[in-house]
């Protein structure tokens, strides 16, 4: 296992480390010495935290060898050698930022550390071969994206005017599905060929349990792990994203998907936005809006394309939307605009 751990040809801003020196040199850096510390201990697992985006933060053991397992399958599917040039510029404490930096041990990648930002490579000048990003930091990259070869964007659903944009780069952009609890990604979607279905990655098999998306993952010692997804089945290996199933909005018998509101309301709007629900006596539960800092005077046009069960019953506005890991906190909103109400 040891040998697993670390390749001989891994360099960190282009110098070679071994353990020992790896840990000495990022000693000031105390995330990553931390990580660094646990991943070379006798014990066969590390925790990672959950994101808690979707409920409260949980820590939960990953085997060491199920790490490295994703990390070759992910190095093979998107054809990344030994040597690569790779940017880390997600916070190592969720399982994003952790995965690549072991992927670039595991691998042997050359592994560049640029600022944990919203811009986070607004300062490249070298041509790198793989970076991750949230969709956030895809938008604000644009205009340096192109140093990259390969990009995958994840964390959040990437909106469709993001996904228009993608299509004018030159780098080949991919939106991935996965978890802390699969150690990443195990499906994706190439924004760069337009495409809208998320295809499992070799070993991957996706089947349906109670209504909502399972994943079974030969390269894990894992059970079977249903998920809170709901999806559409195209077959055991691809499907389509509808949303959580914490967040569908019955209103009235129908199923309401938040996402696909938010989608057409930012077509009209640029700033952020949420569409939640809160309990109705009629309804039972009733579609509401929620704006970030003020409500805008004419948000009553933004409902044109909408349906009349997707339009909101009523607006709120939040001074800031509370964020978890670069993502909106859905769960946290809905309290704050029922506390508020």
């Amino acid at each position: 296992m040891n040998s697993d751990l670390i390749h001989t040809n891994f360099k960190l801003n282009g110098i070679s480390f071994s353990r020992d020196s790896l840990i000495s040199h990022l000693k000031q850096n105390k995330e990553y010495l931390n990580f660094l510390i646990s991943w070379f201990d006798e014990k066969d697992y590390i925790v990672a935290k959950t994101s808690g985006s979707t409920g409260p933060p949980k820590f939960i053991r990953l085997k060491k060898s199920d790490m490295i397992s994703s990390a070759k399958l992910t190095a093979n599917y998107f054809k990344l050698t030994t040597n690569s040039k790779v940017i880390n510029c997600l916070p190592i404490d969720y399982i994003a930022g952790k995965m690549m930096l072991v992927r670039s041990l595991v691998n042997g990648w050359d592994l560049s550390l640029f600022p944990i930002s919203s811009e986070p490579i607004k300062e490249i000048s070298l041509n790198y071969d793989f970076i991750a990003l949230t969709p956030m930091q895809l938008e604000k990259s644009l205009h340096n994206i192109n140093n990259i070869k390969t990009v995958i964007v994840g964390g959040n659903y990437v909106n469709e005017e993001l996904k228009a944009k993608v299509l004018k780069l030159k780098a080949n952009v991919y939106e991935t599905y996965g978890m802390t609890e699969t150690i990443t990604h195990v499906a994706v979607k190439c924004l760069s060929r337009n495409e809208n279905k998320f295809s499992a990655l070799p070993g991957v098999n996706f089947i349906e349990i109670e209504g909502c998306l399972a994943i079974e993952a030969s390269h894990l010692s894992i059970d079977t792990i249903t998920t809170n997804d709901v999806v559409t089945m195209h077959s055991s290996e691809k499907f389509t994203w509808i949303g959580r199933k914490d967040f569908i909005i019955n209103s009235g018998g129908v199923k309401i998907n938040p996402e696909d509101i938010e989608k057409k309301l930012t077509k009209f709007y640029s700033n952020r936005l949420v569409i939640s629900s809160m309990n109705d006596k009629l309804l039972g539960q009733k579609v509401v809006l929620v704006f970030e800092k003020k409500i805008p005077k004419n948000h009553e046009e933004f409902f044109i394309h909408l349906k009349q069960f997707e339009k909101p019953k009523e607006i709120f506005s939040l001074d800031k939307f509370p964020i978890t890991n670069g993502k909106i906190n859905r769960l946290r909103i809905h309290k704050l605009i029922h506390k508020s109400s």
